[in-house]
């Protein structure tokens, strides 16, 4: 069977490793919802109701009951969901760690195991991605719906002011204020050739600042429009049903989120960082890796979040 001196390429702390380092890419979703440590595998969040907005509170004697306005103050539960992905590697191809006296058989055989961790550390990243967004779109509240006035791809579609009506809703619901547009690629393409996006080419400075530090998921073209800052996901696809009966996908090219992304939106909560784990496979002549990693997404306010369909 595999000999046990591939021990030290096979470490779970050193292939841990190369996974972490792999997920430093260029995925952008826990940017929208921050991750946070959480211990357990099932647990409770708070979620506020929406305060009441331009009453004064009433005037209370001294000594009399101090009575909250318009807040109430409730608990939802949730369970943590493990995702994991796993392959094998093959006595053979472990084997080229083996061949001390091949400096060449032992970096390929290295390069065979990073390449193969790398590859699932990314593939377990996407699966965090895909859930991440699927959570802000089934979290949308359905009163911020938003319809384009036209397919941005037409000259007859107003995008600024398709924008400016979801943050304004935001703003009515919750009294928040949305800072983050996420569109596909090809959206972002058709607002690049829209005459509204290149008004602001022509008329506002520095709309790309080149200078800028480049961050991960933010549009290069398009960093900041109605005041938002824009991402674009290529990477991954929704098809959640919100409350409402309607499926928002943005693999359609049909849809745009607006939200007020961070901690004040939701916590992507963690149970278990992300863990590398090997073991022989008996019988089959190979080692089995596997990457394990517990979360799961939570919104907390959904009046911060805004679909704006038929785009």
């Amino acid at each position: 069977m595999i000999n046990y001196e591939i021990q030290a390429d096979l470490h779970p702390k050193k292939l841990t490793g190369i996974a972490i380092k792999k997920l430093n890419g260029v995925l952008f979703m826990t940017d929208i919802l921050p991750e946070r440590a959480f211990p357990e595998f099932s647990g409770y969040y708070k979620k506020y109701n929406e305060v009441a907005f331009g009453n004064l509170a009433p005037e209370v004697g001294e000594g009399g009951e101090d009575t909250l306005l318009n807040t109430s103050y409730t608990e939802s539960s949730f369970t943590m969901k493990e995702y994991r992905i796993g392959g094998s590697l093959t006595e053979r191809a472990i084997k080229f760690l083996l061949a001390k006296d091949s400096t060449t058989a032992v970096s390929a055989g290295r390069q065979l195991v990073q390449d193969e961790i790398e590859f699932l550390a990314e593939t377990l990243a996407l699966r965090e991605e895909k859930t991440i967004l699927d959570a802000v779109i089934a979290g949308a509240d359905t009163n911020n719906a938003v319809s384009a006035s036209a397919e941005w791809s037409s000259g007859s579609s107003t995008p600024l002011s398709d924008l400016r009506d979801a943050t304004k809703k935001i703003l009515t619901n919750v009294h928040a204020n949305g800072d983050t547009l996420l569109i596909s690629p090809q959206i972002e393409v058709e607002l690049m050739n829209h005459a509204d996006v290149k008004d602001l080419y022509k008329y506002t400075a520095n709309l790309t600042n080149i200078e800028a530090p480049i961050v991960a998921g933010k549009s290069r073209s398009i960093p900041r429009m109605a005041g938002l800052d824009v991402y674009v996901s290529d990477a991954v696809y929704a098809t959640a049903i919100p409350s409402g009966s309607t499926t928002y996908a943005l693999k359609a090219d049909s849809n745009a989120i607006v939200c007020k992304r961070g901690a004040t939106t939701g916590i992507t909560y963690v149970a278990e960082p992300l863990t590398v784990r090997r073991w022989d496979n008996p019988g089959t002549r190979s080692v089995r890796v596997q990457l394990f990693k517990t979360f799961v997404p939570v919104i907390f306010r959904a009046g911060q979040i805004a679909i704006i369909s038929g785009v």
